[in-house]
């Protein structure tokens, strides 16, 4: 027993690790509200969603590998504070990267740019806590896609969310329901962080203030 939810924590751990976090936003955006991006389909459409993989994933990703060859990063799990520090400024810069290339583009929506602008808040703030604790990172994700997903599903005024599943099949759930889901996921995933005894309590809670207040801050900023 002590096995199987061993396997499960780092099961979860894998599925919602912090590089992968933007991607699912951007797959949240395009199931809930897909009439925000001009392009669904298509050449245009590959190509965003390349641009998107290739420079919040793909490429923080490879850097990461290249630092652990190099012994810059003595775990690919970042047991010690300071194998944090090289990633976490590769993935900046990435991010960033990535923000200068959409904000403008009128084929991403503006809330995504918001989100991916709040990420790289987020990262500079993780930093510089990382130099005094250990913060989790995975609850700094999680903690901006919480804010995230509540601004998608609440800033059109109705109490049912219509998933497009697909072109002939839409799904409508309420949103009391998916935010249950979600909350229960999140804290599955936070469990997991502690269940591991990758990080302590408060290194978990305060990741998660420190994601959502990011994106609070950059969805105020970008978005007004």
């Amino acid at each position: 027993m002590q096995k199987l939810t061993t396997i499960s924590a780092w099961t979860l751990s894998a599925l919602f690790h912090p590089l992968l976090i933007i991607m699912y936003m951007l797959f949240m955006y395009l199931l809930v509200n897909p009439y925000l991006f001009p392009y669904r389909s298509g050449k245009e459409f590959g190509a965003i969603l390349l641009i998107v993989f290739f420079t919040s994933v793909a490429i923080p990703m490879v850097a990461i590998l290249l630092m652990y060859s190099t012994g810059l990063v003595k775990s690919l799990e970042m047991k010690e504070r300071t194998d944090r520090i090289g990633p976490l400024m590769c993935t900046s810069i990435a991010y960033l990267w990535l923000f200068l290339n959409i904000r403008t583009h009128n084929a991403m929506p503006a809330v995504f740019s918001a989100f991916v602008l709040g990420a790289i808040i987020a990262l500079f703030v993780a930093f510089f806590i990382n130099n005094f604790s250990k913060i989790s990172l995975h609850a700094v994700a999680l903690g901006g896609f919480f804010f995230a997903f509540l601004h998608l599903v609440y800033s059109y005024g109705r109490p049912y969310t219509s998933l497009l599943l697909s072109d002939n099949m839409i799904l409508s759930v309420h949103n009391l329901l998916m935010l249950a889901i979600l909350t229960i996921v999140i804290g599955a995933v936070l469990s997991s962080r502690l269940y591991l005894k990758a990080h302590r309590p408060e290194d978990v809670f305060g990741g998660f203030i420190v994601g959502l207040i990011s994106q609070l801050a950059a969805f105020m900023f970008f978005l007004n």
